[in-house]
């Protein structure tokens, strides 16, 4: 199984939050548990720059659909395939 892993720009990255709000996965995550946290998310906004949240021990990570990649207004997001299992 391929663990996507995203690359943001952060000295370009605004914060406008635009990718955090486009992911399906914090979409599902924010449905189920009412927030998002560094726990259940796979990207935030955090100290005005977007950051990248993987953990090997979560189920729920970056699934690789790119949704924040197109969505960023800033074009400031990247993808890359860090293992395939």
């Amino acid at each position: 199984m391929p663990i996507y892993e995203l690359k943001i720009n952060h000295n370009l990255c605004t914060g406008c939050n635009i990718c955090v709000v486009s992911c399906p996965i914090n979409f599902d995550q924010l449905k189920k548990e009412g927030q998002l946290t560094k726990d259940n998310a796979v990207i935030l906004v955090k100290n005005g720059t977007a950051r990248a949240i993987y953990k090997e021990e979560r189920k729920i990570n970056c699934d690789g659909c790119g949704v924040c990649i197109e969505a960023c207004p800033q074009k400031v997001i990247k993808m890359e395939i860090s293992k395939i299992d």
